[in-house]
């Protein structure tokens, strides 16, 4: 009998791209049995679970509108994992630490923290913490974490960095890079690409979370700048927006949007992003420089590589080391809105470097920055705690 996996979110959708469609779709591709917990989407309309094309049987817990409402849940999704009885838990949010220790308590079986985010770092910026709470909040949170996680079979980080500060608390476990599937990116290098038109507008593009600390606020001072010089520019925006914590100066957002020839779709789901790449000259990673993203490895930075993109990103952590190292863009001052304009203006400017740029990022992410190449070390992982399936 094949073993069998559970995987919890209780705060992102079923389709999300690490969890779903990388680490899921992996472990059920190695012969897993694998179900997935998830919030049901909003609107969706489903039954109680459902079978994927890919094999991947996933159950919907609640869907939420609130922190609040989401962390009522927590029991619902507990009583549903308890049902599952499953080889091995793998969990994804740091509010399921608790449900991870009580399911350990009731099962004896394996469970795995994921970590994806410095989350006691991020706390000390969280508009929705009163301000004299959010130190404490942050070291009281990172206290916890690592105290639940020395209790666990295992931790899933996601750089050498991240895995050492938990290593030091649990030395099982694996570092799994959040690096985009070739099979996803399976477009051909920009060097065996049509040429483009010069008449064609150049688009730039950025894609994922959108709010401040990401560079929002950035993007829309720095798109009026490179339309001075390049009026026909555009810049596309999907991902989910969380508008809260702008400045007040940027609200209502339409007419920055429309100044700045900016054009916002929305969430899109993971399938159609390859599509919306095709479209793109130029792709953006504003980041501005807080405690977390000092740290972290963006995701679009390499899809963006994996889509053949020159990139423009802030020049800090891993995005300065990985441009640097692979030239493939330009490096922009964070939160400097003219300069930013600057280095998208000089790749504008510019077409061959910016297609060889491109390529170089091409020719790194299937050398050294694909998925392909991190599930091994998933299915090593699992093997070790429950063996093959």
């Amino acid at each position: 009998m094949s073993k069998t996996i559970c995987v919890l979110t209780s705060a992102h959708l079923p389709d999300d791209a690490r969890i779903y469609h990388k680490e899921a779709c992996s472990l059920r591709k190695k012969g897993y049995e694998v179900t997935l917990i998830a919030p049901r989407p909003a609107g969706a309309d489903t039954g109680p679970e459902t079978v994927t094309p890919e094999g991947v049987r996933i159950r919907y817990a609640p869907g939420y509108s609130s922190r609040t409402e989401r962390w009522l849940h927590l029991s619902v999704i507990l009583r549903m994992a308890l049902t599952e009885q499953a080889d091995a838990y793998h969990l994804h949010d740091p509010d399921l630490l608790s449900l991870g220790l009580k399911l350990l308590r009731r099962t004896g079986r394996p469970v795995v923290y994921d970590v994806h985010e410095y989350y006691g770092d991020s706390l000390r910026t969280r508009y929705w913490a009163p301000a004299p709470l959010r130190v404490p909040l942050a070291v009281g949170f990172d206290w916890y974490e690592k105290q639940a996680a020395k209790r666990l079979a295992a931790c899933v980080t996601v750089n050498e960095h991240m895995a050492a500060q938990f290593h030091a608390v649990n030395p099982r476990g694996a570092v799994i890079y959040n690096y985009p599937a070739a099979s996803v990116f399976s477009r051909p290098a920009p060097a065996e690409s049509p040429p483009r038109p010069a008449e064609e507008a150049p688009v730039m593009l950025y894609l994922g979370g959108l709010n401040r600390e990401r560079g929002l606020e950035v993007m829309l001072e720095a798109m009026p700048l490179v339309r001075e010089r390049f009026p026909r520019a555009e810049c596309i925006l999907a991902g989910p927006l969380d508008e809260r914590d702008l400045h007040r100066r940027y609200r209502p957002l339409a007419p920055w949007l429309e100044r700045g020839g900016i054009r916002y779709l929305g969430r899109l789901p993971y399938a159609e992003t390859p599509d919306l790449f095709r479209r793109a000259h130029i792709a953006l990673v504003p980041l501005l420089a807080t405690l977390n993203y000092t740290k972290a490895i963006p995701v679009k930075l390499i899809e963006y590589m994996a889509a053949g993109l020159p990139v423009v990103g802030s020049d800090f952590g891993y995005i300065r080391r990985i441009v640097s190292e692979t030239r493939c863009g330009l490096l922009a001052r964070p939160g400097d809105p003219a300069d930013l304009a600057r280095r998208i203006c000089a790749l504008i400017a510019d077409p061959a470097e910016a297609a060889a740029a491109g390529q170089r990022g091409w020719e790194a992410f299937h050398a050294r920055y694909c998925w392909e190449q991190e599930e091994i070390k998933l299915w090593r992982l699992y093997a070790e705690l429950i063996g093959e399936p």
